[in-house]
């Protein structure tokens, strides 16, 4: 699939798959088995859910993929995306941008593009969310946060890889439909059904409770039940990791011209995070059938998530060293010999004479904790669903609802020096891990006025209000059997409030802290990385309780932050046709389009600009999906569509800086929608009962997609009172790419109760524009791949069940990708996988005992600026074990 679908051809694909489908017809003439019709499968186990999960995606009309909730309920699937994170064409990332992995699945990504591609809905309905983590809320993304969904409210997941005319417009790459349990759908009048389990967590030595409840009632006639949902889940994070805290170029003024211009690293620390997190909330649900011909629907969610967390990182401060200060504004020369890697200066070391006489300044070691008291986000929603079989030729659904989601964080650095004037220096070892050398560091010493403090505090809302009417009506035709059409509005709406902290008078004065309050990292201090540290050196650690008081008793959040804030309104407004295609016993689909009018109105600071923008879209969305069945077992399939995303708030508005810096993530309230141009060709082949061998190629051709360009504009600097300063900002512009790829798949229950399966997918994403500087990217020698694109991932399985045992084991694996732009440059994260097992017993049908485990390989998380000798973190979580009892009545 090289060079044949051009964004000059828009409308010829569609022609082109007119041509594959008559060629279909001809292929599968002397096919004697029609279409089978869905079949209804109970689940009772690995295999009975295997078998529904290929029946669904065998008779579906599109490119689909299926995760039923036995599924689910067979892995150690604490949130959606842990259950995604399985599916041939999906990967999962386990962080919003540059601030590394915690541990836990969190957005969505399909086709090897980046979440921003993935529409994520509910029942058919859009799902707001937020976040705990000051950065990710500043970048307004518009990804689902799948930390807020457990994986115990699903009924099955469907994965659209391919659009279609009736689908909510919003995922260039695809959608992901999780469908929750119906209430008449349950076979008892009574269900009830409870888990009660703990989780340890090796890094945090911490075990943790989790408790999930369903009650599920109807009547005897079955037209009215209520669905009940609760979960409660409590757990402890610990994460050990290495940070490059301020990597920049040394002056061209600096004292050494062998290192003039080289990449060093100011700040480097090591760093431990801990955090515990709470995610409480519920799910209601009536259903109710009036007459036989019409169903009632009404859903209400709510999911809040309880982050508080504390960053505490132990740095060398080489700073004054590679700056200068006045009395030696070129710096100074390093003691002894040091190392350099391409342009990155691997190690270095600045002794107690380094300034001579003049070393006021010069100290050895910085401890930043960041902390983060009030770490908070939920998402909720109001649904109502209505369906009408109006006659046995027509059918009406309509859809009403809310959504909204919220985040807050305060965030707070405090920040106190130790080691004065004794020296700095680190290197690097092969892994990206700072050894630090900082001699009298260890040790907390007063003297007075040595706290320093800054902060903000980000708050985020996020809310639509929507409805949609559909209908579908049977005609007297073999080639078109039905059509479907139909509307959708909705009223988003984005806001960010930021506010500068200010610090009461003797915030600063380190004699206040007590000696309660002066701990240890421990013999360890690098927890489980792999490294060793500087023999007989333990650096102290001010304790999180007491950073949390001080922050209560001199912090306050008064003073808007303007030019970060924003507020953006999107009113859009949707119409479709869609035919449902059978030109013969043998070939299916549908064909259709989709009128899409977007129009927003933005509210926000831009230097030298207005505070007011608008801008109205307008997009034409044609789709078309066949499949045909060459024989009783093998399938063709061919998808062609155009696809839309739009950008995030955060890049339409708003602005991220790094006041220490002076650099930052800008925003462009002129970017326009991204149009992606898609072609699917699969092949499907079920060649035994359970099992299945699949390959398809893809293609996406990019208009709109998002870049980074570099320009110099003048910000407030909130760390000096505002002064005004000039800051290096890459701002979002509109870009073209293309993305190719391919994957192959298979799955089957091979003998007994033991199966096995695997799928790789192969993407190549790139951008295809340049910009006015000559590069891709704004900056010479940047990378040009998409964000979020893996060239290569894949997962492997295996499981075993009888009557009573079951186990299963997966790992999942992705190459390196480009996270995002944080502070005027790309970070890249590591190549990683995880390692995943579940084993069930089952004492009778009522108790099932079970042992789960996350990440036991415990993977180096590396996160990297630019290349790989500029190392932004290196982190390991630890591995997360269960052991839990589920009842069911």
């Amino acid at each position: 699939m090289k060079g044949n679908f051009t964004a000059e051809q828009r409308m010829k694909p569609i022609a082109a798959a007119v041509a594959i489908l008559a060629m279909s017809v001809a292929m599968s003439a002397q096919a004697q088995q029609a279409k089978e019709d869905p079949a209804t499968v109970v689940v009772t186990g690995i295999r009975a859910s295997l078998q529904q999960s290929l029946n669904q995606k065998k008779n579906a009309d599109s490119l689909v993929e299926v995760i039923t909730a036995e599924d689910i309920g067979k892995m150690p699937d604490k949130n959606v995306a842990d259950s995604l994170s399985r599916v041939a064409g999906v990967t999962t990332t386990s962080a919003g941008s540059n601030e590394g992995s915690f541990g836990e699945n969190e957005h969505v990504q399909l086709r090897g593009l980046s979440s921003q591609f993935t529409l994520t809905t509910l029942n058919g309905h859009t799902v707001s969310s937020g976040d705990w983590y000051g950065p990710n809320i500043a970048a307004g993304g518009r990804s689902v946060s799948y930390t807020l969904l457990p994986s115990d409210l699903v009924g099955r997941i469907v994965v659209h890889k391919s659009s279609q005319a009736d689908l909510i417009e919003g995922g260039a790459a695809g959608t992901v439909d999780i469908q929750t349990r119906k209430p008449l759908e349950f076979k008892d009048r009574l269900t009830t059904s409870a888990s009660v389990e703990a989780a340890y967590s090796t890094a945090a030595k911490s075990t943790d409770p989790a408790i999930t409840a369903l009650v599920n009632w109807k009547n005897e006639d079955n037209t009215f039940g209520v669905l009940a949902q609760v979960f409660s889940q409590t757990r402890k994070l610990q994460r050990a990791g290495s940070e490059g805290v301020w990597w920049d170029k040394v002056p061209s003024t600096y004292v050494d011209p062998a290192l003039a211009g080289k990449n060093g690293s100011l700040l480097s620390g090591a760093v431990l995070f801990e955090q515990e997190r709470k995610r409480n909330g519920g799910y209601l649900e009536a259903q109710w059938k009036p007459q036989s011909n019409v169903t009632l629907d009404l859903s209400g969610f709510l999911s809040t998530v309880d982050a508080k967390n504390y960053n505490t990182n132990f740095m060398a401060d080489t700073v004054s060293p590679f700056k200068g200060i006045p009395s030696s504004p070129n710096g100074v020369k390093p003691t002894g010999s040091y190392t350099v890697v391409g342009n990155t200066i691997t190690s270095i070391f600045f002794d107690k004479n380094a300034f001579g006489a003049n070393t006021n300044g010069a100290w050895s070691a910085v401890e930043d904790v960041a902390a983060r008291p009030d770490a908070k986000t939920d998402s909720k929603f109001v649904n109502f669903d209505a369906k009408w079989k109006v006659s046995d030729d027509l059918t009406l659904t309509g859809k009403l609802g809310h959504t909204s989601g919220s985040g807050k964080t305060k965030d707070v650095g405090f920040e106190v020096q130790s080691g004065w004037n004794q020296g700095a220096g680190y290197s690097l070892t092969n892994e990206g891990i700072f050894v630090l050398n900082v001699p009298g560091g260890d040790k907390f010493v007063r003297n007075g006025g040595g706290i320093g403090g800054w902060g903000s505090y980000t708050s985020s809302t996020d809310k639509e209000t929507y409805g949609q009417v559909d209908a579908e009506m049977k005609l007297a035709s073999d080639l078109v059997p039905s059509i479907k059409f139909g509307g959708r509005f909705a009223k988003h709406e984005r806001d960010l409030e930021k506010f500068g902290m200010a610090l009461a008078a003797g915030s600063n004065d380190d004699k206040q802290i007590p000696e309660s309050a002066v701990g240890s990292y421990g013999s360890n201090w690098y927890g489980n990385l792999p490294v060793n540290p500087t023999p007989g050196f333990t650096p102290f650690k001010i304790s999180n309780d007491y950073v949390a008081s001080w922050v209560a008793q001199y912090a306050t959040f008064n003073n808007h932050a303007t030019q970060q804030e924003f507020n953006i309104k999107e009113d859009t407004s949707a119409g479709y046709l869609m035919a449902n295609l059978q030109p013969s016993e043998t070939v299916s689909g549908n064909v259709g389009v989709r009128l899409v009018r977007t129009k927003m109105n933005i509210h926000a600071f831009l230097p030298g600009g207005k505070p007011q923008y608008e801008q109205t879209f307008n997009d034409v969305l044609p789709s078309l999906n066949l499949r045909a069945d060459l024989s009783k077992d093998l399938i063709a399939r061919v998808a062609v569509n155009r696809g839309l995303s739009r950008p995030d708030f955060g890049q339409l508005a708003g602005n991220d800086l790094r006041d220490l810096q002076h650099t930052g993530v800008g925003s462009n309230p002129y970017l326009t929608p991204i149009r992606s141009n898609n072609l699917d060709l699969s092949m499907e082949w079920y060649f035994a009962p359970k099992a299945l061998l699949s390959a398809g190629v893809f293609r996406s051709d990019l208009k709109g997609v998002i870049a980074y360009g570099h320009s110099i504009l003048p910000y407030a600097d909130a760390s000096k009172q505002g002064a005004i300063a000039d800051y290096d900002i890459s701002a979002p512009v509109n870009s073209n790419g293309k993305l190719n790829g391919f994957n192959v798949a298979y799955e089957q229950n091979i003998w007994g109760g033991i199966g096995v399966s695997g799928n790789y997918t192969y993407s190549d994403g790139k951008l295809t524009d340049k910009l006015a500087t000559g590069t891709c990217n704004g900056k010479a020698g940047e990378d040009c791949t998409l964000y979020g694109t893996s060239k290569n991932s894949y997962n492997v399985g295996a499981f075993y069940e009888d009557d009573r045992f079951s186990a299963r084991i997966a790992y999942s694996h992705r190459s390196v990708y480009k996270l995002g732009n944080r502070g005027g440059a790309d970070y890249f994260q590591s190549a990683n996988g995880s390692l995943n097992i579940a084993v069930n017993y089952t004492l009778n049908k009522n108790v099932m005992f079970t042992v789960e485990a996350q990440n036991l390989n415990d993977p180096l998380m590396t996160v990297y600026k630019t290349d790989t000798t500029q190392i932004s973190g290196v982190y390991k979580n630890g591995k997360t074990v269960y052991g839990g009892l589920r009842v069911k009545f």
